[in-house]
């Protein structure tokens, strides 16, 4: 049996903080890790998981922020140093033009490893998929593992991804507001990672500026505050939520307070480099029965 794994490589936000690194996560499938997003110094939280660039084939790219992507320049020339294997580099239309603009950027630096001998084979053979549509994605994941992909709610394209060996599930929810269409995705799902950045901080606390109050007020329209999420996931009928996406600040315990009051399975609010198992048939049916309580994972 096949059997998935998540590591929360960043759970922050675009701010900077040094608790919390940009957005990435790894799904593992059995022992291949798939990177979802490459935020801001993903390559660092790989060697710190001690996951080697070089054993990482797929980047799914949820959207193209600039928190999401800040640490794909590094990951694609890193991986290089080390690995001849074609990268396949999967994301929303406009993926390959950020592609060639991370090549064009260090277009001089390449061309000097070039000149040193190094091929040319894991940088310049990148494989690219841009999604067109919410749907299944014809791919050729490890152990014939299914994808599909629905639109979110976000200020610019982004796209969740399902993942799916027919024994588990796990949905990557990318930057969203509550949408219906996450429900659908993720019915049944086994593990649901979902945005959180609404969650309780110490950024937009009560005594904010205007400029604070009116970004605030936006962000009501792109992301999920926690019984937000929750509520999806409970919608879904999944069986594990883990939150992410925090900005600096972030209160964890009355995050996942107000998570529990609306979803009935785990709930997790993580910290960088939390490894957590997604649950598997025997979890599924303990849910079914009640059994499964409320329970939190470190913050």
């Amino acid at each position: 049996m096949t059997k998935l794994k998540v590591t929360m490589l960043g759970t922050g936000s675009p701010w900077p903080d040094v608790e919390r690194s940009g957005p990435a996560q790894i799904l593992w499938i059995d022992d291949q890790p798939i990177l979802i997003d490459c935020g801001e110094k993903a390559s660092y939280q790989l060697s710190k998981a001690n996951i080697d660039l070089a054993s990482i084939d797929y980047v799914f790219l949820t959207h193209l922020h600039a928190d999401h992507i800040l640490g794909y320049g590094q990951f694609l020339l890193g991986r290089w140093f080390s690995s001849r294997k074609k990268l396949t580099l999967i994301g929303p239309k406009g993926t390959k033009q950020f592609h060639q603009q991370i090549l064009k950027m260090y277009e001089e630096d390449i061309a000097y490893k070039l000149s040193l001998g190094r091929p040319s084979e894991g940088l310049l053979d990148t494989n690219i998929i841009e999604i067109e549509s919410s749907g299944e994605i014809e791919i050729d994941l490890p152990k014939q593992v299914k994808l599909r992909t629905a639109e979110m709610i976000h200020s610019i394209l982004t796209y969740a991804y399902r993942f799916d060996t027919g024994e588990q599930s796990v949905v990557f929810s990318g930057d969203t507001a509550p949408v219906d269409e996450l429900v659908k995705l993720s019915l049944n799902a086994d593990t649901m990672v979902v945005d959180c950045c609404l969650a309780p901080n110490k950024i937009y606390s009560e005594n904010i500026s205007e400029e604070r109050k009116r970004i605030w007020k936006e962000l009501q329209k792109e992301h999920c505050d926690p019984e937000q999420a929750a509520k999806m996931a409970s919608q879904a009928e999944a069986k594990q939520l883990i939150l992410t996406h925090f900005l600096p600040g972030t209160l964890t315990d009355i995050t996942h307070l107000l998570a529990t009051k609306h979803f009935a399975g785990e709930v997790i609010v993580p910290a960088d480099l939390d490894e957590i198992l997604v649950p598997g048939r025997k979890s599924r049916e303990s849910l079914s029965n009640g059994q499964l309580g409320k329970k939190y994972s470190r913050a």
